[in-house]
């Protein structure tokens, strides 16, 4: 492991990347979680069970490592409540979790606003939000009239901060007939936020350039992938904060040039959950059957993934933005009872052939070309070596490392810890 390593969706989201950071962070000793919110989860399972991490780092785990929701984040602690009472359950203390300063909160208006502005859409408008207040939180950061976890330790900043904030909100919630807050309903919120997370609200700033300093190994750990990405998505159809290699950057506060290694997750077939244009999505058998055998239903929401074949244009889009130097294909067990196998290799919009992702417009409208390969038809479940893989499974693997460009570092052969092969 390299002594920066970002971890980055590669596809829409759900790639696995909980289940690459899970494995990494016996050899890290800071893990940054950088941007984004509660509105998607990180599968993990290891020794200690089964758990869906929304917003809490997936080092967690590993009682050595230094857990950190960075300055990117924007945090709903009742959810980070509620992560913490299941992983102290299984023996997880979460004593090694620390919250940047500089990182936003969700307040309850925010949630609250995110599920009326969503309702208020046609159907065909809706971006397939979560509810859970992302979108509105990042709005506020972006105009200034967010909140941040320092101004939870300061009462009479706080104190202001909702004051010059709230009369405006209220009218909004009124607009959609939801009921209003008074500042003192939200003071009490938040002091119940500070007993509970006061003593981890920390500047992370010189505990992580220290680590670097001293040649320590930092994990970066992004949520959703490159199609949610503000920018370069699906837009409108995206997440409000950069899930990319250079939102790494920022939101950890680790420079560009010091981040050494940039794996791209993607899993060996295509998924998405929420709205937007998808343009290997499957509504036959062979999709039925990977949402079936991939049990594709989303962490957070529990909504069934839309499921597709392998997007080669999409995920080298994503290796280009990003920079990876190394790729993890996960769930390539899946695939072990599918006689053909398809690629998605380029795209015709209208009367155009195209080997490039293009905009979302012409997206909706792309119908994908797709190159076929023999399928293994044997189980890959026990495989921990390149050689334990079937020679036709190989064959599938090095297509997909030929048409992205980027060597192949991990691949999951299940949902257990040990269920990797190294490359």
């Amino acid at each position: 492991m390299a002594n920066v390593t970002a971890i980055v969706g590669a596809q829409w989201g759900d790639e696995g990347k909980g289940r690459i950071v899970d494995y990494l962070a016996v050899q890290a000793d800071v893990v940054i979680r950088y941007q984004g919110g509660d509105n998607a989860g990180h599968t993990v399972i290891n020794d200690k069970g089964k758990f869906a991490l929304h917003i809490i780092p997936s080092g967690i785990f590993n009682e050595e490592t230094m857990n950190i929701v960075g300055a990117g984040t924007v945090v709903n602690f009742e959810t980070m409540e509620e992560e913490l009472a299941a992983l102290q359950e299984k023996g997880v203390d979460g004593e090694n979790l620390f919250i940047d300063v500089r990182s936003h909160l969700i307040m309850p208006y925010h949630r609250a606003l995110d599920g009326a502005q969503e309702r208020s859409k046609s159907q065909k408008m809706q971006i397939g939000t979560t509810g859970r207040g992302i979108g509105p939180c990042y709005s506020d950061k972006a105009t200034r009239s967010g909140i941040r976890a320092a101004d939870l330790l300061d009462e009479e900043r706080l104190r202001n901060r909702i004051e010059m904030v709230l009369e405006q909100k209220n009218r909004e919630l009124a607009y959609f007939g939801l009921p209003e807050y008074t500042v003192d309903e939200l003071m009490d919120r938040c002091a119940l936020w500070r007993s509970k997370f006061g003593n981890k609200i920390i500047d992370t700033l010189p505990v992580v350039r220290q680590a670097y300093e001293e040649g320590k190994k930092i994990l970066l750990e992004g949520q959703l992938g490159v199609m949610r990405d503000l920018d370069w998505g699906i837009y409108p159809y995206t997440t409000s904060s950069s899930p990319t290699s250079g939102g790494a950057a920022v939101g950890s506060g680790l420079g560009p040039r010091r981040v050494d290694e940039v794996i791209g997750v993607t899993k060996v077939y295509s998924t998405s959950v929420g709205g937007g244009p998808f343009m290997t999505e499957l509504f036959d058998e062979d999709g039925k059957k990977l949402q079936t055998i991939g049990r594709e239903f989303g962490a957070t929401t529990g909504r069934p993934r839309r499921c597709g074949w392998f997007d080669a244009v999409a995920v080298d889009f994503s290796a280009w933005i990003n920079g990876f130097t190394a790729l993890a294909l996960t769930k390539l067990d899946v695939l072990d009872s599918f006689e053909t196998i398809k690629i998605c290799t380029g795209y015709t919009v209208g009367t155009e052939t195209i080997t490039h992702l293009p905009e979302t417009a012409e997206q909706e409208i792309a119908v994908p070309i797709y190159e076929e390969m023999e399928g293994w038809m044997s189980d890959t479940t026990a495989a921990r070596t390149w050689e334990d893989l079937p020679p036709k499974a190989q064959a599938y693997c090095k297509r997909l490392e030929e048409l992205v460009g980027v060597p192949i570092k991990f691949i999951s052969v299940g949902p257990e810890r040990d269920q990797i092969i190294i490359m």
